[in-house]
């Protein structure tokens, strides 16, 4: 009785130890499993998601900055603002629980526009003051989802995408044809003054803008000829795109308007109906910009 009695508990241990090791198996295979075809899909989900939010934010940060533009109008000097963009995203509870970082920043890349009118024999530019006219990009690190480029630039809010890029919000520029047949065209240039500065981070960080005042480029005056606008950026294709619409929106004669673009840059040239019917309001406003980190 003794030996038989040792037997069976020798076959109920092992059996224990059997089960133990196949449930083991089967739970080891179902998270391989899970890691394998479910995790990568949520992964690309939460970082999908995070773009969404990035595009809040940094949308955000564009509004923030038209309300200073029209705070700024009633001249009551300099004020600031911090706008928060979270940098962070892509997690998966219980699975995958770390975030993809993301990378902002400041006046890193070469933004310039120019502006060009002709009156007669008469030939005026802009010079210096729309050169160096900043940027903040916000550009992701993703694992899975296609990484993005956001681009706040001369008052406008691209986003690109390998080699394309959109306009999400257009900056301070409008064409409008009148009934006595003179163009309007008026221009807020956003120019970002700060020292460049780049991090990298899966948290919230706070880009602080600081307006420091505006000056006027062309008061409309005095009409012109005609007038060519120049933006150099990398996001040229955004600016082609958004000029177009611009232009066709203004119900202007197609011959009395071009619009060309490369890589680099893009140009907009107009001339007027009748000579100098052109009235141009050119405006710069700076801001100082900078990352609000210890």
């Amino acid at each position: 009785m003794i030996r038989r009695t040792d037997t069976r508990r020798s076959e109920e241990a092992v059996s224990t130890v059997v089960s133990a090791i196949l449930l083991l198996a089967l739970v080891i295979a179902v998270i391989t499993s899970i890691n394998v075809r479910y995790v990568p899909q949520w992964t690309e989900e939460a970082e999908q998601l995070h773009m969404r939010n990035t595009i809040k934010d940094m949308s955000q940060l564009k509004a923030g900055v038209d309300l200073m533009l029209t705070a700024s109008a009633t001249g009551n000097g300099s004020f600031s603002a911090g706008m928060p963009v979270t940098m962070g995203g892509g997690e998966v509870p219980f699975f995958n629980s770390f975030s993809s970082s993301s990378t902002l920043l400041l006046n890193t890349r070469a933004v310039n526009m120019y502006l060009t009118t002709r009156r007669g024999e008469v030939t005026q530019e802009s010079g210096d003051r729309l050169k160096n006219i900043g940027s903040v990009d916000f550009v992701s690190n993703n694992d899975h989802y296609p990484n993005q480029r956001f681009s706040y630039e001369c008052g406008g809010l691209a986003i690109g995408q390998n080699d394309r890029s959109v306009m999400k919000m257009v900056p301070h520029i409008s064409v409008r044809s009148t009934v006595n047949d003179t163009i309007d065209v008026t221009l807020d240039a956003v120019k970002l003054a700060g020292v460049q500065r780049t991090i990298s981070s899966n948290n919230v960080e706070e880009v602080y803008f600081t307006y420091m005042g505006s000056a006027s480029v062309s008061d409309g005056s005095v009409p012109v000829d005609e007038m060519t606008l120049v933006v150099e950026t990398e996001n040229s294709m955004a600016w082609q795109d958004h000029l177009s619409r611009l232009m066709q929106a203004s119900h202007l004669d197609a011959g009395k308007y071009s619009i060309s673009s490369n890589s680099t840059a893009t140009v907009l040239y107009i001339s007027g109906n009748t000579g100098a019917d052109i009235r141009l309001k050119a405006n710069v406003h700076e801001f100082n910009v900078s990352l609000n980190v210890l």
